[in-house]
């Protein structure tokens, strides 16, 4: 076999290679969103988009439900350590100060917002997302506030509060929001 032929060979092997690489790739999975009256949620399979720019669902209709940011209703957001979906004994204070809130107002439906930063993989983040975003709505049910007004929701790393890589970017970008609807 020429020269020639070998490298066209290669070359053909090469392009082979490639295509078969990117045929491989996967796209990016619907993030779930979580109902449910036990602490763990059932998957409703209802896909969502979000807004990156606001960290809300943005415009999607979830469950009959529009959500819109907790801030007016005066709920603070919660942050968590690296790699932990312990709640911390700083957040403590404000999911108290949350709970009591949210039951001042009987009406709301509360979406727990659970967020991550970039540092891992999709899947991985999302379930952490998840975690937090349940650990605060155990806690919230704890302190009296009916599990049946309370949704989850992981947005992963999906939408950060910050961008940007380091510390003072991703210990914001670690965090669980509160989301209303009336």
């Amino acid at each position: 076999m020429s020269t020639k032929s070998m490298l066209k060979v290669m070359a053909l092997m090469m392009v082979v290679l490639v295509v078969l690489s990117l045929a491989g790739c996967k796209h990016k999975p619907p993030i779930k969103t979580n109902f449910g009256a036990g602490s763990g949620g059932t998957d409703s399979g209802t896909s969502v988009s979000g807004d990156s720019s606001t960290g809300l669902p943005g415009g999607v209709d979830l469950n009959g439900k529009n959500f819109v940011s907790g801030s007016q209703y005066g709920l603070q957001t919660v942050y968590f350590d690296y790699d932990s979906s312990s709640i911390r004994p700083d957040a403590m204070a404000t999911l108290k100060s949350n709970a009591e809130n949210i039951k001042k107002v009987p009406g709301l439906m509360i979406q727990i917002a659970g967020h991550c930063d970039s540092r891992g993989t999709q899947e991985y983040n999302l379930a952490l997302g998840e975690r937090r975003a349940l650990a605060v709505r155990t806690y919230l049910i704890q302190v009296g506030v009916p599990g049946d007004r309370l949704i989850t929701i992981s947005y992963g790393a999906e939408m950060p509060a910050v961008p940007g890589n380091g510390e003072s970017a991703w210990a914001k970008n670690r965090r669980a929001e509160f989301n209303v609807s009336k």
